[in-house]
């Protein structure tokens, strides 16, 4: 009888761990992936908490390793009805050649999912996702781990319905290559915008390599500290290319003069900023940096300091600064920034900046500056100014909508100002 006691006394407790094991074993792992014969994409190696090993002084047999949770069949689109979210789908570049975050918000808390593939059977995997901000119900996704330069299908699904979009993944490190479109100053006459919008998707539905990323040049709305601006004049459903525009292609903005204290601005574009609201990142053979003239950049200030590291440490052969206010315009609305002539241009000579993008001025206009093309591109719908002839070092004016489109070519940069009618109203190029 005293030894049938020790033996329960020892068993017993060996019985509840295992399955107390077996649970916790379910439990973890909230991502699911899956991968097919024509995936590119490795398996997920299991996490440390998905296989249980023996320790040195267990006398148990090691249990069996548990697998991750295979992705759900993700439901056919066929079968979901198309969504209107409150804002978004949008896609965040966050730096990473081989993820892209998805940012929406919806008008509570309900759990969505995400799903993705490289195309709309889905079969890369799938998320759970809840809001990351439930005051304001905002939501986002970084989907990761994958290929450089591959473009992928991908959707958010709630209760039998959804909202999609595609997005190409940043070239690799190594690119020579790179095509990408530049614009700004959108607020005021948001249907004027989404006419700039149907311009830029026909772009890249023609050209998928211009489906990359838009440095935006600020001032997206008139008054960035209201938020009912945000939704009629940036977000609004009615804004149909808009809203195609942001699902398809990474929108990269800086603040401008409109965007206010700049809480709302950040709000809705949540970018990798350094601090305040500038930032920087690589984009295949191009170094970006992202400038915020609401913060101060003079010499010995926080923001001056990180630009010329900045600059100092890029090894790109591209580097292309990007903020609102230009050091050189054709004046007629907003005279030219002396602090940007006194302050930076000694810095972009220095670290041999090979293009700089502004807005500010509500026309096109391009200036030659130590041989460096700084051009204003704030044709994005906001109230026309009309440029002055005569201006110091200003070289082309277009007083119209449109886009500026760049395309690098290994050591050859060529820059056009592509207006409402599809027109080529100025080209540049740059040699490195």
């Amino acid at each position: 009888m005293k030894s049938t006691r020790v033996l329960i006394k020892f068993v017993i407790p060996l019985l509840i761990s295992g399955l107390i094991i077996a649970r916790c074993s379910v439990l973890t792992g909230t991502i699911n992936t899956k991968t097919t014969a024509t995936d590119t994409q490795p398996a997920s190696s299991p996490t440390s908490t998905d296989t249980l090993s023996p320790t040195a002084t267990s006398t148990l047999a090691p249990a069996t390793p548990t697998t991750t949770i295979p992705a759900a069949t993700p439901t056919p689109t066929a079968e979901l009805t198309r969504l209107s979210l409150t804002k978004g789908p949008d896609l965040i570049y966050t730096g990473s050649n081989t993820s892209m975050e998805i940012f929406w918000q919806w008008t509570d808390n309900t759990p969505f999912n995400v799903d993705w593939g490289t195309d709309t059977s889905y079969s890369l995997g799938n998320a759970p996702v809840t809001a990351y901000d439930t005051t304001n119900h905002l939501y986002k996704f970084d989907i990761s781990g994958l290929t450089p330069g591959t473009k992928y299908e991908y959707r958010v699904v709630i209760a039998g319905q959804y909202s999609d979009g595609t997005f190409y993944t940043a070239p690799s490190t190594s690119a020579t290559t790179l095509k990408f479109v530049s614009y700004g100053d959108t607020r005021t006459n948001p249907t004027q915008h989404d006419s700039v919008a149907a311009q830029i998707i026909a772009l890249y539905q023609s050209d998928p390599g211009y489906q990359t990323l838009i440095p935006f040049t600020g001032d997206l709305v008139n008054d960035g500290d209201t938020d009912s601006n945000w939704t009629d004049e940036f977000f609004s459903p009615s804004l149909t290319h808009i809203r195609t525009e942001l699902a398809n292609v990474a929108l990269a903005p800086v603040m401008g003069n409109h965007e206010g204290s700049g809480g709302l601005f950040a709000r809705y574009f949540p970018e990798p900023f350094v601090t305040n609201h500038y930032y920087s990142f690589d984009y295949g053979p191009a170094h970006f940096i992202m400038i915020d003239q609401y913060t101060s950049y003079t010499v010995g200030s926080a923001q001056y300091n990180w630009i010329k590291s900045d600059l100092a440490a890029s090894t790109k052969k591209w580097k292309i600064t990007v903020f609102h206010e230009p050091g050189w315009s054709a004046n007629g609305g907003h005279p030219d920034n002396t602090t940007v002539q006194t302050v930076l241009q000694p810095l972009f000579v220095q670290y041999k900046v090979a293009l700089v993008l502004n807005g500010h001025n509500h026309y096109y206009a391009r200036a030659m500056v130590n041989g460096i093309p700084e051009l204003t591109i704030g044709t994005g719908g906001a109230p026309a100014y009309t440029p002055l002839s005569g201006q110091l070092d200003i070289v082309d004016t277009y007083n119209g909508l449109g886009y500026g489109k760049f395309s690098i070519d290994d050591g050859t940069m060529t820059g056009w100002f592509i207006d409402s009618s599809n027109t080529v109203r100025d080209t540049f190029t740059v040699t490195r």
